[in-house]
């Protein structure tokens, strides 16, 4: 049995030591700190056997740290003069755990007053402990996160953190000893409400919520907070104590998304689906759109607005995967409304995420672009049409082109024409003078031919008178009589064939004349067409080159 003091002990206090060894833990240490004596429950709480404490030093149960400390040293020098000391204690155990407890360190003296021993009573706290250490750290947490203040039971402010005060402006000594009302709009403050709050706090009741409080200089601050009562070993409420959270501007960034929600929602088809494609809500936009009630959609899958061809196809099951991945899909899309017309809209697919990054919805903006696709598809058509027209007016521009030569070529040659013309008529009207020319040599010739011919008789007459003497001489004027009248028939001759040449000549002089105007006319005509086929080139150019232009800027607005 362990004895606390001396082994001789009286009968009537033998008692009391068994009393104390049954609900303590007792051990005693000699002046060197040495273990001479621990009863069962100590050995219990340190894990150790008897024999692997007696002889050792009190350090066995000490963090090595702390026991080479000044203030160890310190503690065993105020025992050690005598003076006893209490208080809680951390300790080791024999495995290096954590031990708390509540302990008096009493010096045991002798009759001349000298300090023999010192005697450890102790009680296990560390359950405790390690509670009230749970508490305080959680305590000391909410402070540094938490806006705190409490309160009396009647609003009465007793103190509040740094965190509080920040939030709403004051010092401490500014709200200390005021009402918590300071803190409340003035329209509520003197409402039923905020009275009947306060009384429910007095009588324990707790309230948690989103508060809308005023700060210092006037402003609304939003917090989340709790107002929980505190009890006494009773359970009676002793005072208020609220935990509080600045959530202003989440408050306020949540009032902006929603406000940006809210006009997404005024100015989109807004749809949402389950990661299978499944629609889960529609707004109200959506469904005008598609011309559905939101009944007729809400559990049906996504493929209710797709063309029939794209249904099955590969590219929708893995645009739906890909949705399911989390990916996001945005462009131009073909879809069908509930009367069978198409309908084409500018949309974004968006995979929503949970907390831990998982996606677990899709929600699709979409805004409808049915007209300007068919605007577009229209400006497509009209740009290959004017594609082709261009393509027509550029042949047709060097078919002009050519023809506008031909002319040219044409009055050229009508020029030279009448060149071989005026050139003609000259050389027609030099051969009927030269014919002219010719009728009066034949006329002379004729006129010699008429007196050859009378000499000629004039001589037969006078070869007869001569008779026989004149006869050959009469010959002779026989045959000039018969050369004169041969040359006589050749002028008639001539000057019937000199006649036909002058009336050819003539006709000729007028055929050329007449050939002369109808070639001025052509001529004419010719210049006048040639002047219209240019201009009209000019034009088909122009015409051509505006074509060309038109259809590229066609082009570039489909594109």
């Amino acid at each position: 049995m362990f004895n606390l003091f001396t082994r001789s002990v009286e009968k009537t206090d033998l008692a009391l030591i068994n009393a104390i060894n049954a609900s303590q833990c007792v051990i005693a240490f000699d002046t060197n700190r040495r273990v001479i004596e621990v009863n069962d429950l100590f050995l219990q709480a340190t894990g150790y056997r008897r024999e692997e404490v007696l002889g050792q030093p009190h350090m066995l149960f000490m963090d090595k740290e702390e026991a080479g400390g000044s203030a160890y040293a310190t503690f065993w020098g105020r025992l050690l003069a005598g003076e006893p000391t209490g208080g809680e204690f951390r300790r080791l155990g024999r495995d290096g755990r954590e031990i708390w407890i509540q302990a008096t360190y009493t010096p045991v003296k002798d009759a001349s007053g000298r300090v023999t021993r010192i005697v450890k009573l102790a009680s296990d706290i560390t359950v405790q402990k390690q509670r009230a250490i749970d508490v305080a750290g959680q305590l000391q947490a909410l402070n540094r996160s938490q806006a705190v203040i409490t309160f009396n039971l009647d609003g009465t402010i007793l103190d509040a953190n740094d965190n509080f005060l920040s939030a709403v402006g004051y010092r401490r000594e500014d709200i200390v000893g005021r009402h918590h009302r300071m803190f409340v709009a003035e329209s509520e403050r003197e409402g039923t409400d905020y009275r009947t709050f306060w009384s429910r706090l007095s009588k324990g009741e707790f309230f948690d919520g989103i508060f809308k409080r005023i700060a210092k200089d006037g402003r609304e601050i939003y917090i989340r907070a709790t107002y929980n009562p505190i009890l006494d070993t009773h359970g009676r409420p002793v005072k208020v104590v609220k935990f509080a959270a600045d959530i202003t501007e989440l408050r306020l960034d949540m009032a902006d998304k929603s406000g940006q929600i809210e006009a997404i929602n005024r100015s989109q088809a807004v749809i949402e689906f389950a990661l299978d494609g499944t629609v889960l809500r529609a707004n109200a936009n959506f469904l005008a759109l598609m011309n559905y009630h939101e009944e007729e959609i809400k559990g049906r899958h996504h493929r209710l607005f797709m063309p029939a061809e794209e249904v099955d196809s590969q590219a929708y099951r893995d645009f739906w995967k890909a949705l399911a991945r989390g990916e996001y899909r945005t462009g131009t899309f073909r879809r069908v409304a509930k009367d069978g017309h198409d309908v084409w809209i500018n949309a974004s697919y968006n995979a929503i995420f949970d907390p831990d990054g998982k996606p677990f919805k899709v929600v699709k903006y979409a805004s409808d672009v049915t007209q300007n696709v068919l605007a577009r598809k229209r400006s497509e058509h009209v740009g290959a049409m004017l594609e082709n027209v261009a393509a027509g007016a550029e042949e047709m521009s060097s078919s002009v082109r050519e023809i506008a030569t031909s002319m040219v070529r044409s009055r050229d040659t009508a020029e030279a024409a009448d060149h071989t013309a005026e050139s003609a008529t000259g050389a027609t009207r030099r051969l009927a003078s030269v014919t002219e020319s010719v009728g009066g040599i034949v006329n002379v010739i004729a006129d010699i031919a008429g007196q050859i011919n009378l000499l000629a008789l004039n001589a037969t007459i006078e070869s007869a008178r001569a008779g026989e003497a004149g006869k050959g001489f009469a010959v002779v004027a026989t045959e000039v009589k018969n050369l004169a009248n041969q040359a006589r028939a050749a002028t008639e001759r001539i000057n019937a064939e000199i006649g036909d040449l002058r009336g050819a000549s003539s006709e000729v002089v007028e055929a050329l004349t007449s050939i002369r105007a109808a070639i001025d006319n052509v001529r004419q005509y010719v210049t006048s067409t040639a002047a219209a086929v240019e201009e009209q080139s000019a034009v088909a150019a122009e015409m051509s080159g505006s074509m060309q232009r038109a259809a590229k800027e066609a082009a570039s607005i489909v594109g």
